[in-house]
């Protein structure tokens, strides 16, 4: 709001005189006052208000508090899956989350890997990720983990499910060069899995040294070991593969939480 300072001021003078002379001179005529101008009034100058200054957002302190938020989320979900469970995620953190879903498309026979975050290394961690699958014929989505970096042909673990005929199975496995090595834990069955053509599956996979706990659709699987600890560190992608016909996985509302190291 802008405000004007004004001054007023009135000033008038009046003026009179009468003289008398004594004896019989006529007394002579007094001339009328004149009028005195009145003073002139120069208005002060007009306060120019200042410019309120606007306030600049602070990317930072917003980075900052959409990562704080973003790891209450990732706890909540933790606290429901593993609350009853000796899994020590409380000291952990959020080192990746998904920001826009990944597909893999295939034509079968057809595969497919999707790298993630380079950057995002981790030995003990929490990965959980949503699968959409679609598939004329049998798929197989997954996730890889402690990778050398060439996720092609590097030494890494996968996390396999697979949808045939009615088949509700998953494994994890050890890859080299490109090829399968063998598998800590065989071949599993579990009825948790939504085998419905376009069905969305969530999955969350805790790493602690040399053994995996599995949880599907939020039902436990169990805990299995690798005592040959053939990869105790490395990064992150999701693959799939089509035997035949066409085939999709869609992966959504991923995270990678870190674990304090088991061994330490």
């Amino acid at each position: 709001m802008k405000h004007f300072p004004y001054v007023a001021l009135l000033t008038a003078i009046l003026l009179s005189a009468c003289s008398s002379i004594p004896g019989l001179a006529q007394p002579t005529a007094t001339p009328l006052p004149t009028d005195t101008p009145q003073p002139t009034f120069t208005p002060l100058p007009t306060e120019t208000p200042k410019p309120t200054a606007t306030s600049t957002p602070d990317a930072e302190a917003t980075a900052a508090s959409q990562a704080t938020q973003a790891a209450a989320d990732v706890l909540t979900t933790l606290d429901k899956v593993l609350g009853d469970s000796d899994i020590p995620y409380q000291d952990g953190h959020l080192v990746w989350q998904q920001t826009e879903p990944l597909e893999i498309n295939m034509s079968g026979p057809d595969d497919g890997i999707l790298a993630l975050d380079e950057e995002v290394t981790a030995d003990n961690f929490i990965m959980k990720f949503d699968v959409t699958w679609e598939a004329t014929g049998l798929i197989v989505c997954g996730a890889i983990f402690r990778s050398e970096p060439d996720l092609q042909k590097g030494k890494q673990y996968q996390f396999a499910f697979l949808r045939f005929s009615g088949l509700p199975a998953w494994e994890i496995e050890v890859y080299e060069y490109g090829y399968f090595k063998n598998t800590p834990t065989k071949t599993k069955f579990s009825d948790a899995l939504d085998l419905a053509n376009g069905a969305t599956n969530e999955f969350l996979l805790a790493v602690e040294d040399d053994h995996f706990t599995i949880y599907i659709n939020g039902k436990r699987q169990g805990t299995y070991y690798d005592y040959s600890e053939q990869r105790l560190d490395g990064t992150f992608g999701f693959s799939g593969f089509q035997d035949s016909g066409t085939g999709m996985c869609e992966f959504e509302n991923s995270w990678i939480w870190t674990l304090e190291s088991g061994s330490d």
